[in-house]
């Protein structure tokens, strides 16, 4: 009987020791992808190159085997706030840390500046950069009204930095609330790794150890995804009836509009974003060396993209000088429109690069590179966030 292509099945589950199979179900870990590709056997080969009497190639001999893969996952929500998401696993595989924060945190500030709030002395955490990449409401007193999105936090002084500035500081009449959601943020330690398998139609191969990078991919008129790749162990191919698998962790997503996507905050301004890309750029490296364990390790990012908005007058956003001086700003997106099905990407230092108009519509757009910067004073690790709630 031949193997139908269409009949796959691909679950994925973090590992709690390097390397060793977790054992996913399709009950608790099916993911929900499009476009897979996938190579099971991805190999270094050693040429022998012999010298003979006679025309023709010597064989290669296998010096490392590893599987890959590449898919995309819908950008969306877990369904409800405060729950991580389907795909939470492989972006922990991609070097990025899960803050879940299952009910909204509330409570009246102490104090609040420019761009500070010093969050109530009880209730909140003590652990540094606790509420990073999470939207905080001003919901009574002071500045009741205005929000933001929480860029660093000290657990000792309950001090939270914001994205962009208050246009009305906080001050200690003030009521707050951070909402219920599951935060990532990329990490410089401590890499997870995850055990992915993949089905089809009765044949399973299993990649142990895999680690990636992804992408995010913002686009009107589309679906907004996150694209990944991985790089993993490889295991023996075995037959293995396909699992029944179990997608509730994956909610139907919104396509990119002005009514599903919105506000799009570049240095504090409201832009009119066509199109948004930010591919983290991890450096990943398959080490199998003669005393050593054989392993995937991420090595280093470089995160940058595109961003592509309408053109404007100098006076409305200097976009040039922008450019020309490396100034760093800020961005905000938000993606859903319900509780339970929105997504924020967020970064506090975005240098934009090569202005360069395009046409759209009739209309002209500019079009620059992005990169995407730690902050230096702070300790990086803040490049990029995303936030599901």
């Amino acid at each position: 009987m031949p193997l139908l292509q269409r009949k796959r099945v691909i679950l994925a589950k973090i590992e709690s020791s390097y390397g060793v199979d977790p054992t996913p179900t399709g009950a608790a870990n099916a993911l929900l992808v499009r476009n897979l590709n996938v190579t099971p056997q991805d190999a270094d080969f050693a040429d022998r190159n012999l010298v003979r009497p006679y025309l023709g190639r010597s064989e290669q001999l296998p010096a490392a085997i590893r599987g890959t893969l590449d898919f995309e996952v819908e950008m969306a929500g877990a369904g409800t706030a405060g729950v991580a998401p389907g795909y939470g696993p492989l972006l922990r595989a991609c070097g990025f840390s899960e803050a879940l924060l299952a009910a909204a945190l509330t409570g009246t500030a102490q104090a609040g500046s420019t761009n500070t709030i010093t969050l109530a002395a009880s209730g909140t955490s003590s652990t540094d950069d606790a509420y990073i990449g999470m939207g905080i409401a001003i919901t009574g007193g002071t500045g009741s009204g205005q929000s933001s999105v929480i860029t660093d936090y000290n657990g000792t002084t309950k001090i939270a930095t914001v994205l962009n500035a208050w246009t009305t500081p906080p001050s200690g009449t003030s009521t707050y609330s951070i909402g219920a959601n599951a935060a990532y943020r990329p990490v410089s330690t401590a890499f997870e790794s995850v055990t992915i398998y993949f089905n089809v139609d009765g044949v399973l191969h299993k990649m142990t150890g895999a680690r990636g990078s992804v992408s995010v991919s913002v686009k009107v008129k589309d679906i907004p995804v996150l694209k990944f790749n991985f790089t993993g162990l490889y295991n023996a191919v075995t037959d293995a009836a396909a699992p029944t698998p179990v997608y509730t962790a994956f909610q139907t997503p919104l396509t990119v509009s002005n009514v599903n996507t919105t506000p799009f905050l570049l240095g504090g301004f409201a832009a009119v974003m066509s199109e948004l890309s930010v591919d983290v750029s991890n450096q990943i490296v398959h080490r199998t060396l003669v005393g050593g364990s054989e392993q995937v390790l991420i090595t280093d990012r470089q995160a940058q993209g595109n961003i592509t908005v309408e053109a404007t007058t100098v006076a409305a956003k200097d976009w040039w000088t922008l450019a020309k001086n490396a100034t760093l700003s800020s961005l905000d997106v938000v993606h859903g429109t319900a509780s339970g099905n929105k997504v924020r990407v967020t970064s506090p230092n975005v240098q934009l690069t090569k202005p360069t108009y395009q046409d759209m519509d009739g209309v002209a757009m500019l079009a620059m590179g992005a990169n995407f910067v730690p902050t230096l004073a702070t300790g990086g690790n803040d490049e990029l966030t995303l936030s599901v709630f």
